[in-house]
């Protein structure tokens, strides 16, 4: 009896220690969270098992994103710009994490910024139900609003170990000659080990672990651009505990060759102030005079922001505190843009060139004949109508000065980096700006 007994408490106190999560336990709107982003990813994330003690308390980081819940009405739409998040029982909590990216298609750049996703949580999941972004080009913001047909299920609770689930899920966005974009995700839940999870935010004794699979398949296209294909194959090792409303660990993997690579690592926090690293992209990226040009806050581990667009002539538009800022340069010319990002810690500064030119201001008609080949280049660049006079500027997207002077087509850039370039072309009868693509 006595034997039974010890085994009977042995198996209770094991079943207890395996935890188990549930929708309570998840963020609701109002919550502030704070993930750290390390840059341990050589560590071994994959092993697991069943009252598993994993030890990550090593990891080091250096950079944090602040993950806001809010009410889905509270993300700057109304009724008629996104009447699906007004519509009770559609979704009630939504998220964003506050970042920004930017990529080149074809010659025209992309931003991507204020993204939230949308939910439906209830007693049995946590499904995405919709996601929202803006995107800028071509001196353009425009909101992007994309709604699920079948909607993606997050989670399933309550979230035991040995929890199983596989979902599909897919929308289609059509904004006509502006922005198309088919999305389809695959996801596969297990949850395959419990136990001890010790990461520097503390030490949780009943932590469920998660392996989450994903396949997406995105088809988009820009101002009738189309973007090649992208089919992502990746997972997500993600840590539970009850006490907490957020994955305690979250570390993203990639299959590259048959074989899984970390790409990320980020843990549940505290607020911190890291170094800041001040970057910014902006659109068009050959503005012309009177046009709006659309500035991207690409910088991290800010929390205000500070920019000079080097036009006193603009008078208090010169200068702006919106974490993305839009201006119009009024007159052709170089204006040496500075963005200074700052936190209660750290702060730095970046400044970048912004070539504003309406191809050509010159009272010489002669010269507006000029053109750059070949376009695409691989080594050489060469111009049409070359002056002596001429002297040249070669610019990266970041504003760094590849090359300047006056002999820009003896110049050998076989080794210049794939991507887009800036060419300044200038003397006192001339202010030209050539975009080219380095194959």
């Amino acid at each position: 009896m006595k034997k039974i007994l010890f085994v009977l408490l042995v198996l209770s106190i094991k079943f207890y220690g395996q935890g188990t999560y549930v929708s309570s336990n998840y963020a609701n709107n109002g919550d502030l969270l704070y993930l750290t982003n390390a840059s341990n990813l050589t560590l071994d994330y994959t092993t697991t098992g069943t009252n598993f003690s994993w030890d990550f308390s090593t990891l080091a980081g250096n950079s944090q994103n602040t993950l806001q819940f809010r009410n889905p009405t509270s993300t700057g739409f109304n009724f008629f710009t996104f009447p699906y998040i007004f519509i009770p029982g559609n979704t009630n909590l939504s998220s964003t994490d506050g970042t920004s990216n930017n990529f080149s298609t074809a010659g025209t750049s992309v931003g991507v910024s204020d993204t939230n996703d949308y939910y439906k949580k209830t007693n049995t999941e946590l499904k995405e139900v919709a996601s929202s972004f803006k995107i800028g080009f071509n001196s353009l913001v425009v909101p992007v609003t994309n709604q699920y047909s079948s909607p993606d299920i997050v989670y399933q609770f309550p979230i035991n170990y040995g929890n199983t689930s596989t979902g599909n899920a897919s929308y289609t966005t059509n904004i006509p000659s502006l922005y198309y974009q088919n999305k389809t995700v695959q996801r596969t839940n297990l949850v395959d080990g419990w136990g001890t999870l010790t990461t520097p935010y503390g030490t949780f004794n009943n932590a469920l672990r998660m392996t989450t699979n994903l396949v997406e398949n995105d088809t988009i296209a820009v101002a009738g651009i189309g973007i090649p294909r992208v089919i992502r194959t990746s997972r997500e090792l993600k840590w539970f505990d009850a006490s907490k409303k957020y994955p305690v660990l979250i570390v993203t993997q990639n299959n590259t060759s048959g074989n899984w690579i970390t790409s990320k690592v980020q843990y549940l926090d505290n607020l911190t102030y890291f170094q800041v690293n001040a970057l910014f992209a902006y659109n068009p990226l050959a503005p012309v005079a009177g046009a709006t040009v659309y500035f991207q806050n690409l910088s991290t581990n800010g929390t205000t922001y500070s920019w000079n667009f080097d036009d006193p002539t603009s008078g208090t538009s010169n200068t702006s505190t919106l974490e993305n800022p839009n201006h119009i340069f009024s007159a052709n010319g170089t204006y040496m843009v500075t963005l200074t990002v700052s936190n209660p810690n750290y702060s730095g500064t970046i400044t970048i060139p912004v070539i504003v030119s309406n191809v050509l201001s010159t009272v010489n008609s002669e010269k507006v004949k000029n053109s750059v080949y070949p376009n695409p280049f691989t080594s050489f660049i060469n111009f049409s109508n070359p002056d002596e006079k001429d002297v040249y500027k070669l610019y990266s997207l970041d504003g760094k000065i590849i090359y300047e002077g006056k002999y820009i087509s003896t110049q050998n850039f076989s080794n210049l980096a794939h991507g887009i370039y800036n060419i300044e072309v200038k003397n006192e009868d001339k202010n030209q700006v050539f975009k080219v693509l380095k194959n």
